[in-house]
């Protein structure tokens, strides 16, 4: 067993740094499989208090998680933002932690639930969750398992993140330079007033400067020097 769970955090380390981009879907999954669940979903705790639910794998667990915010109570909720951390539900329909969210969840069909909280020395991110439509589907041998893989997770996922936000700054700075030479080429500027002219229309029409340039980019056939940006 403690082989096959270190096995599983190696896959997942190694999935989830090769597409950074599907890290939030690789992580449901391995959790799912990790202990034997029949779905898995994973809340996010964003900015300013709210909570969304990026991947599920199945609608009902969308629906599961929707309604711990809607009633403002469930394990999954209680994960990430109480200092206990990790939750097991044996049957959510008598629980009586979170009456109102089981009795509706057990509509749903799932009966069994546990929680693990996601959080780096930084911050909490939100919560692992994996359900079965069984009775008394995990055991507390199961949710130190998925406490397990989400400390893992948690790492891979930030590190994750910043990968992509890296890539996307990146990006960004390579559109906006190729901006830049478009409008030097066509109207015949020197780089600090093309990249004035690019700043002045984001504030102006409220966009992002990348957004601007991505479109001057697509659009770089029509420009020509008769119709030189104003005050350029």
């Amino acid at each position: 067993m403690e082989r096959r769970i270190e096995q599983l955090l190696v896959e997942m380390a190694e999935e989830v740094h090769q597409e950074p981009t599907r890290a939030i879907e690789r992580i449901a999954e391995y959790a799912r499989s990790a202990v034997n669940g029949e779905d898995s979903g994973i809340l996010l705790l964003r900015s300013k208090g709210r909570i969304e639910t990026p991947v599920g794998t199945s609608e009902q667990v969308t629906e599961a998680h929707a309604l711990q915010g809607e009633l403002d109570e469930g394990p999954c909720l209680d994960a990430l933002r109480t200092e206990t951390g990790s939750f097991l539900v044996s049957d959510t329909a008598t629980d009586g932690r979170w009456l109102r969210w089981g009795q509706r969840t057990a509509a749903l069909g799932y009966h069994s639930v546990i929680s693990a909280r996601l959080e780096t020395s930084q911050r909490r991110l939100g919560s692992l969750n994996v359900y079965d439509t069984r009775r008394d589907a995990f055991t507390r041998a199961d949710l130190d398992v998925l406490e397990l893989l989400a400390l893992h997770a948690s790492v891979a996922y930030a590190n994750a993140q910043s990968k992509v936000s890296l890539q996307a700054a990146l990006d960004s700075r390579t559109v906006i330079g190729q901006a830049q030479g478009v409008l030097m080429q066509a109207y015949d500027l020197d780089p600090e007033v093309a990249f004035a002219f690019l700043r002045r229309r984001s504030q102006d029409e409220n966009i992002r400067l990348v957004d601007i340039a991505h479109e001057i980019v697509r659009t770089r056939s029509s420009l020509g020097r008769t119709d030189s940006p104003a005050g350029a």
